[in-house]
């Protein structure tokens, strides 16, 4: 009886040491898997991943983006992408902008932008306090050199594939005396975007008071 009494707590210390065992294990295994994914490799276009491989081999890694929105079907655990080789991304195109006289002989920019990523850009709670889902930045050169920036955001989400007119502030400067715009979007990078090399566009040459036009088109 002795021989036997002793057994049993031997065998649940036993257990027990295997049972942390198992759960170190498991702990050591999670933290290897986080700390390898903390890096994704190169974009790649899902449409032409074949063909794009001599131009995305010059791009580095890049981080993995977590989804700021809830999709269908799922492809996260606790928020982290596992199925997925790409990061979730929204690439914004700068499609053109132009410009539109006002009567006291300023000059308004409207940026016409297209979401060409795989998911759709929703209102966040943005810098200034308010909700929206992008700021559209512009440079305004004078004849005289002087800078001056005009700003615009667009308030409403936009849908994979969906193109909006975000219009920008006035400008102090008259038609007669701007020489260059340079429009970017995004500035802030809010928005998911791994290659950024298509929301640049940038306008030079005189205009006419009267009808002053800076169209600039991809």
């Amino acid at each position: 009886m002795a021989i036997e009494g002793l057994a049993a707590p031997h065998c649940w210390l036993r257990r027990e040491a295997l049972m942390r065992s198992i759960a170190k294990l498991g702990m050591v295994a999670v933290a290897a898997i986080l700390a390898g994914c903390q890096l994704t490799g190169a974009y790649r276009d899902a449409m032409y991943a074949a063909s794009a491989t001599p131009y995305t081999d010059q791009i580095q890694p890049r981080p993995v983006y977590f989804p700021y929105i809830f999709q269908f079907p799922d492809n996260t655990m606790f928020f982290y992408p596992i199925y997925d080789d790409n990061p979730p991304h929204s690439d914004l195109k700068l499609n053109s902008i132009s410009c539109f006289g006002r009567t006291d002989g300023t000059v308004g920019v409207i940026a016409n932008v297209q979401n060409l990523g795989s998911s759709l850009i929703p209102a966040i709670p943005y810098y200034f306090g308010d909700m929206g889902v992008f700021r559209v930045l512009a440079n305004v050169t004078t004849v005289s050199g002087g800078q001056e920036e005009l700003s615009g955001v667009q308030y409403v989400l936009v849908g994979v594939g969906g193109t909006v007119s975000v219009p920008l502030t006035t400008t102090r400067a008259k038609a007669g005396d701007i020489v260059r715009i340079d429009v970017i979007v995004d500035p802030e990078h809010i928005v998911p975007d791994p290659l950024r090399d298509n929301n640049v566009l940038s306008w030079t040459g005189t205009m006419q008071s009267a009808s002053p036009q800076c169209t600039a088109m991809r």
